[in-house]
């Protein structure tokens, strides 16, 4: 509990000390070890709390991370230390580098690039003025970090490892990343004149650094003797309490000519340094470090080009051993003659890539059960390489984890892959990170289309409103949503989708990415719409049932009167055609009388070729099918279906005679019957005619909609109620110009529930 209260109390302190400009800087030099003169600022954040007086950093930066209140701190630190810069430039002093340390969370808030250009826009600070160093500890991410250090590199700011040789594989990130500056942790400073593994852990690196074009800056130098140390060494910038503590900027300018003068009086002369100092322990520095290089996890290599052969002259560290080499093996000697001839003929290729100047090679290999990854350097005088160096590092267990995390995305991917359900990652602009390989089962895309591109590029242009506005109130509210919406498909046309929407945060509460689980309702659409229609034609079957007993009865008396007016008038021409016309009265009413006869009374075995036989027959005296033909396709396997034929030959005469009236110049009309599937069997009734639009197709087998213009409507309605009480669908594709296809689907075996009997079938 006492915990919680401080961590609790500090943050709001920091918070009000945020407010109330508590914070100050102060700054200290780095001085050119060569020249002895002020060439850098480190900008150092202090707390002037108003009761416990000046707080170090160690003492709250990290409850400020913890709380998120590290980013305006460090904003306003940037800002700071650029305003003193560009200040100090204007009042006279010589230009200097500031530089300004970034914490891991900094480093990988989203816009750090933006926040930094912002900063030297505002202030007017050159960027070449500006340092920003970064911990190893940062390095977790690399692909965060390279992405960041290109994006400031781009923008002209120096970069800076700080606390070099704390972290497990330095030497990797020399390799891997666009490096300007790396800053020798003070731990190895510390008692280098005195203790010889110091000593040549600094020398080491110094020599690496600078071979790869890099400065080196010593921080914690404290004595005249670990200044001279570093001269002799060729360390370019020296930073400590020798020269100055950490000041105010009003105070340190007074001690400005005193901290140049100091390193021409305590250290050893200019000339002496710029001679490349002390040439005469020359081999035994190299000795040294060599010795340090043995002691590495990792492994270091140099080879030469000599008589047309790669020859190693450098090679240590333990993953040496780990390999199932030693130095005597390798030192001396060409690649083959110490790894098997194509695996060296492999790495000869990537030799010969870096010996022609080739930057920031890099390779993967697996040697006695252990993998590697390792880069190559080449090492140039007056444009000419020397030499080239490479580094191995040890990735054995990066390798094992990405096999287990592998391992488990495959298992991920089976159940996403063998998902029916759309499943998405999207970022809070609506961008696409991730889409599950269902995509391509239900819309036809593969799914690697949609990353990288927005959830609205293939959303139907109807419902993008309505995506962006539940968008928008989930950023609000971070509460899932559920929304419908229409998704393209590859071939053509669009799929009812129904998605679900949540918001995933972060540890702070803020929105990280989206999660999209979607499912096709394209079906259940249909059957919703089967089911309205159902239900029109059963409400209209009732209505038109009610309507044609009532009317038969007037009529047939009237029917009867006017028959007997025929035998009482001479002329009965017009008592004729009021017969032909109350006979048309009574066929409808016979229509609406028979759609609300229950359709099925009895049914039977039926043979598909005599049931379509016996259709084929009544249509001859049709006068239109003078110029039609008539095609069947027959598959082999189709079998007998249960069915009542009168009932099958009402629907197909009416599908037929529809098809020959579309088609008043002829033509040919095709009949393929055919398995869906182990239960169905599908009849297609494909014409030539004028066809029908999409929005009529909708209509049709609505009440009283007739694609006739003298017809009712109520052949089709019939033909769609004899079908759906067999347990089947008429399904309808039409183009205009080019024709029309009626599909009807039936049970092979006619339900049971309908009071047939099993053992019939």
């Amino acid at each position: 509990m006492e915990l919680i209260y401080k961590t609790t109390q500090v943050e709001t302190e920091l918070k009000n000390a945020l407010e109330k400009e508590e914070f100050r800087l102060y700054y200290q030099p780095k001085v050119n070890l060569s020249t002895g003169k002020i060439e850098g600022m480190e900008a150092l954040i202090r707390w002037e709390h108003p009761e416990k007086g000046l707080i170090p950093p160690a003492e709250f930066i990290s409850f400020a991370e913890d709380s998120g209140l590290i980013f305006p701190m460090g904003e306003w630190v940037l800002r700071t230390a650029c305003l003193q810069n560009k200040n100090w430039m204007k009042a006279g002093f010589s230009p200097m580098v500031m530089s300004v340390n970034l914490s891991v969370r900094q480093l990988y808030q989203p816009n750090i690039i933006d926040m930094v250009c912002g900063i030297l826009e505002e202030t007017k600070l050159a960027p070449e003025y500006l340092e920003i160093e970064i911990t190893e500890s940062a390095m977790v991410d690399k692909k965060r970090v390279i992405e960041v250090i290109r994006g400031l590199r781009r923008l002209g700011v120096q970069i800076s490892i700080d606390d070099f040789g704390k972290g497990y594989s330095s030497l990797q990130y020399l390799n891997e990343f666009q490096i300007d500056n790396i800053k020798i942790d003070q731990t190895f400073i510390r008692n280098c004149t005195t203790n010889t593994n110091n000593s040549t852990i600094v020398k080491m690196f110094i020599e690496i650094a600078q071979r790869l074009n890099m400065k080196v800056i010593a921080e914690g130098i404290e004595t005249k003797e670990e200044l001279i140390f570093l001269q002799q060494n060729s360390c370019n910038y020296g930073q400590g309490y020798l020269f100055s503590r950490p000041l105010p900027p009003d105070e340190l300018i007074q001690f400005f000519d005193k901290i140049e003068q100091l390193t021409p009086q305590e250290g050893i002369s200019k000339n002496l340094y710029n001679q490349g100092s002390m040439n005469e322990g020359l081999e035994s520095n190299h000795q040294e470090l060599r010795d340090s290089m043995s002691q590495q996890q990792g492994m270091t290599f140099k080879f030469i080009k000599k008589n047309d052969k790669f020859i190693h002259t450098v090679c240590e560290g333990k993953l040496l051993y780990r390999l199932g080499h030693t130095s005597e093996q390798v030192i001396g000697k060409e690649l083959k003659d110490f790894l098997p001839i194509d695996i060296a003929k492999e790495k000869t290729k990537l030799y010969h890539k870096a010996w022609q100047g080739e930057e920031n090679i890099m390779y993967e290999g697996e040697q006695n059960g252990i993998h590697y990854y390792a880069s190559l350097s080449p090492i140039k005088k007056n444009g000419q390489v020397q030499a080239v160096i490479g580094t191995c590092v040890n990735i054995s267990e990066q390798k094992r984890i990405a096999r287990a995390v592998e391992e488990q995305n495959f298992k991920y991917e089976v159940i996403t892959d063998n998902m029916l359900d759309l499943v998405g990652m999207l970022d809070k602009n609506g961008k696409v990170l991730y889409a599950s390989s269902s995509h391509e089962k239900i819309l036809g895309f593969p799914s690697n289309k949609f990353v990288g591109d927005s959830i609205l590029e293939l959303i139907h242009a109807e419902d993008i409103r309505t995506i962006e506005k539940q968008f928008h109130l989930m950023l609000e509210s971070k509460l899932p949503c559920q929304v419908e919406l229409r998704y393209k498909r590859a071939e053509g046309g669009w799929v009812d989708i129904e998605a679900k929407i949540s918001p995933v945060c972060n540890k702070d509460g803020e929105i990280e990415y989206f999660i999209a689980v979607g499912r096709e309702i394209s079906e259940r659409r249909r059957v919703e719409e089967r089911m309205i229609k159902s239900e029109k034609l059963s409400v209209v079957g009732h209505l038109a049932s009610s309507i044609a007993h009532e009317i038969i009865n007037p009529l047939t008396s009237i029917k009867g009167f006017v028959q007997l007016l025929q035998n009482e008038v001479n002329n009965s021409l017009y008592l004729d055609t009021t017969l032909d016309e109350i006979r048309k009265i009574e066929e409808i009413i016979q229509e609406f009388i028979e759609f609300t006869k229950p359709s099925i009374s009895s049914v039977e075995k039926i043979n598909i070729t005599s049931l379509l036989l016996e259709v084929y027959k009544l249509l001859p005296s049709h006068s239109n099918l003078q110029s039609i033909e008539i095609r069947q396709e027959y598959a082999l396997d189709v079998p007998e279906i249960f069915c009542n034929k009168n009932h099958m030959k009402q629907v197909f005469i009416h599908i037929l005679n529809n098809a020959v009236e579309a088609m008043p110049n002829g033509g040919i009309i095709k009949i393929n019957v055919q398995r869906c599937d182990d239960n169905y069997i599908k009849f297609s009734f494909i014409d030539q005619g004028y066809g029908i639009s999409k929005e009529r197709i909708k209509k049709i087998g609505e009440p009283f909609y007739s694609i006739n213009e003298k017809g009712t409507g109520l052949g089709l309605m019939i033909c769609h109620k004899i079908v759906q009480e067999y347990g089947g669908t008429i399904e309808i594709k039409s183009e205009i110009n080019k024709g029309t296809t009626i599909d009807v689907i039936l049970p092979i075996k006619y339900p049971l529930a309908m009071g047939i009997s099993d053992n019939l079938i």
